[in-house]
């Protein structure tokens, strides 16, 4: 949800993904004014993914997390037509083998990735795989040392470059801002300081759409329009973080536009 809203400020969004009978319909009624194809969401038979966490505004870390699963276990991705063929596509963070299967289905020009350390720790082979072929890859500070093993974070991103198809990663850092690190290239974005944080959830998600959504919308992928990409990246994970839920991110999205065919 907040990817696709951050990424349909810039192009049109196919969103594939899973929700139960207790969400399923507000989403669809959320998504339906702006150019967001929904068509792709499945309905579970049980309740939707939720996730418990309480953050540490002083680390910027989660302090403690957990998660019910609901109906994700349901879920077999299936892309469509349309789906396979798009330029642009993001892996979301989620089970890697998920991620994987998504991946083999997709012709994408421009693939991006996240992921969480829970999976690190569970997966680390599966979520490096999904990683090696992404172009871009997007991951906060922690994540990058849990996945590499490697200090400092400059370093972390840099050694990644050059694995398969990885050619920019896009470190998170909070109150810190977020940095794009390519072969001889490092573009870093301050945070916004306007307004309290109220809740950072959502606000990595935020920053992929706008940035992935920026390069569909200029149909470039070279290293001349991250610039602009984490710009616009920067800007949706502020709006994401200023209020609790989606709606800064509504607003984000502007006035909803003709749906895209």
């Amino acid at each position: 949800m907040y990817f696709a809203l951050a990424a349909a400020r810039f192009a049109p969004v196919r969103l594939l993904g899973i929700a139960g009978p207790d969400t399923a319909s507000d989403y669809r009624s959320l998504l339906e004014p702006f150019p967001i194809d929904v068509s792709g969401l499945a309905g579970g038979s049980s309740h939707t993914f939720v996730w418990h966490a309480e953050h540490d505004f002083v680390r910027w870390v989660t302090a403690r997390e957990s998660a019910e699963p609901g109906c994700d276990p349901e879920w077999s991705p299936q892309l469509d037509a349309a789906a396979r063929r798009a330029d642009v596509l993001f892996a979301a963070s989620l089970d890697p083998r998920l991620q994987s299967s998504v991946l083999d289905q997709s012709s994408a020009r421009l693939i991006g990735c996240d992921s969480m350390t829970t999976f690190m720790h569970g997966d680390a082979a599966t979520v490096l795989s999904v990683v090696e072929r992404s172009d871009v890859v997007f991951l906060n500070r922690d994540e990058l040392r849990t996945l590499t093993g490697v200090e400092p974070w400059l370093d972390a991103a840099r050694s990644l470059l050059g694995r398969g198809r990885v050619s920019a990663v896009v470190v998170k850092a909070g109150p810190d801002g977020a940095a794009v690190v390519g072969e001889s290239l490092l573009i870093e974005s301050p945070a916004s300081n306007e307004g309290d944080v109220v809740d950072p959830t959502g606000a990595g998600d935020a920053l992929a759409g706008a940035f992935l959504g920026t390069c569909a919308a200029l149909e470039r992928r070279d290293s001349g329009v991250f610039e602009t990409a984490l710009h616009n990246g920067v800007a949706a994970a502020s709006a994401a973080i200023r209020t609790f839920g989606l709606d800064g991110l509504l607003a984000f999205a502007g006035a909803p536009r003709s749906r895209a065919v």
